[in-house]
């Protein structure tokens, strides 16, 4: 067992359990731990199960102990990565008020520590990891953050706590600046598969639009949205009526959100941990697509519908078709310039291999196309 895991207090475990079982008079008899994939963050996650004596018995119970602390993240509040985010946006109330088809883990309790960490005492949603989905599924998900998405857009007034995060998209092209020079002279090797054709002067000529893209996008409206909701977030469950149903983890990223922003990650950062034909890209974006206007009208909103696929088709081309490369490949050549000569060079992962990678690359480019006609 971890230092951490070992100190937990008795009563605090029993307060999280009685929750779980519904059951004032439950006491843990025992317990084990399995440490799960905390993400990013470095935050320590665990599932804790056991067996609990209730006034009908033995019962099992588990539940999932989230341990984040300073180190995890961000100092200040308006950091993209805060490291109390999260636990702030459970005591908010904010997720208290999901769709019905939409979940996210119930919080039992948050309890500080000597050490500036806080534990978060969460409801374990089930397997750490399922089975491959069916891209028909990315749309069911997308229809369900599209009825959170819609309720701000309607009659639900938006949070204004100072901690959520903001839209970044001018901060993201800020970052990108030095690098756009950069990729022309990306001549090595490791390059050669990933910036195929005219990946580079596509990305420039973009970047030359980039301030007639940010004036329409700045007429889009906000709403509340995950910011982070892609594959490794999000479980799919059917409820007792056979009903589908997401369960999203992970809001230490929530916070406001331009009109489609919510479908970037949903779309280009689950293409970078699942390896999908690159034949059905497209096929993945409109099922996306499709499953999130299908969503906003579910909660009421009638906008037009080329508004949100202006606000998707142009960020998701300026976040990551544009400012991502100009901000990482520059910084992996000097690394790779600054090897000894016998070193191997760093290996640029994606699941399908470079061939997915310069496909996305190449698509998230023809959105950004299709976002100049938009405007037009």
């Amino acid at each position: 067992m971890s230092p951490h895991i070992e100190s937990i207090d008795q009563s605090q475990l029993n307060s999280a359990v009685r929750q779980v079982l519904a059951d004032d008079s439950a006491m843990v008899r025992n317990w084990t731990h399995q440490p799960l994939h905390g993400g990013f963050s470095g935050a320590a996650v665990h599932r804790i199960a056991g067996q609990a004596q209730t006034s009908a018995g033995n019962r099992p119970w588990s539940l999932i102990l989230k341990i984040i602390s300073p180190a995890h993240g961000g100092q200040a509040a308006t950091d993209y990565d805060y490291w109390q985010r999260e636990s702030l946006l459970y005591q908010s109330g904010l997720l208290a008020d999901l769709p019905d088809d939409l979940l996210t883990p119930r919080c039992f309790a948050i309890t500080p520590q000597s050490d500036q960490s806080q534990w978060l005492w969460l409801e374990d949603m089930g397997a750490e990891m399922q089975d491959e989905w069916a891209l028909t599924q990315y749309g069911v998900a997308a229809r369900h953050l599209g009825q959170m998405n819609g309720a701000y857009l309607v009659n639900r007034p938006l949070p204004r706590q100072p901690w959520l995060r903001q839209p970044d998209v001018h901060e993201r092209l800020a970052l990108a600046a030095p690098g756009i020079s950069e990729l022309p002279s990306l001549t090595h090797s490791l390059f050669a598969e990933l910036l195929t054709g005219n990946r580079i002067q596509r990305i420039r000529r973009l970047w030359d639009k980039r301030e007639h893209l940010l004036a329409a996008l700045a007429e889009l409206p906000l709403t509340f949205c995950h910011r982070d909701a892609f594959r490794r977030n999000l479980m799919a469950r059917r409820n007792a009526e056979g009903r589908a149903q997401t369960v999203a983890l992970d809001w230490g990223a929530a916070g406001l959100g331009q009109l489609g922003e919510e479908l970037i990650p949903l779309f280009a950062a689950t293409l970078s941990f699942v390896a999908i034909d690159v034949a059905r890209i497209p096929q993945l974006d409109q099922l996306i697509f499709d499953g999130y206007i299908a969503g906003l009208r579910d909660a009421g909103w009638r906008g037009d519908a080329r508004l949100v696929r202006f606000g998707f088709t142009a960020l998701a081309a300026l976040k990551v078709g544009v400012a991502e490369p100009a901000t990482k490949l520059p910084n992996v050549a000097r690394r790779v310039a600054a090897l000894p000569p016998d070193a191997e060079p760093p290996r640029l992962l994606s699941p399908g291999g470079p061939q997915q990678a310069a496909a996305l690359g190449h698509y998230l480019l023809k959105l950004g196309d299709e976002a100049c006609n938009l405007i037009t």
